[in-house]
């Protein structure tokens, strides 16, 4: 019996790019975890590096859960964004919310609490 395949979109989970907006923007609902931050990674890397400057939206009000590996994502995509010139603005869901709150990182990150219109 072949091995499961690790690229496997859990259920309920999912990633919408808006690229061609004025601010483009990244929409995750789901869990995001070890299995799923590879993949909001790979979104939020290439529009930043393809991005010449201005903003990208990261819309994480659909996420249902939010572990470390996905905070690392984020404070990575945020680095590279400041590298470019690029404002990576995050809208949390309250468990992103509550895992920024709890582990002190929300001055190294532009946290939003408006969806984006």
């Amino acid at each position: 019996m072949p091995a499961a395949d690790q690229n496997t979109t859990p259920p309920g989970f999912s990633i919408t790019l808006d690229a061609d907006a004025s601010e483009p923007r990244v929409v995750v609902t789901g869990e995001l975890d070890l299995l799923t931050s590879p993949q909001l990674q790979e979104t939020l890397g290439a529009l930043i590096t393809d991005k010449p400057s201005g903003r990208v939206v990261a819309d994480l009000t659909g996420v249902t859960f939010f572990d470390s590996s996905a905070l690392n994502v984020v404070l990575q995509a945020q680095r590279q964004a400041a590298e470019k010139a690029v404002e990576l603005e995050l809208v949390p869901s309250p468990q992103v919310s509550r895992v920024i709150e709890l582990t002190g990182v929300a001055e190294h990150l532009s946290v939003s609490e408006e969806p984006p219109a």
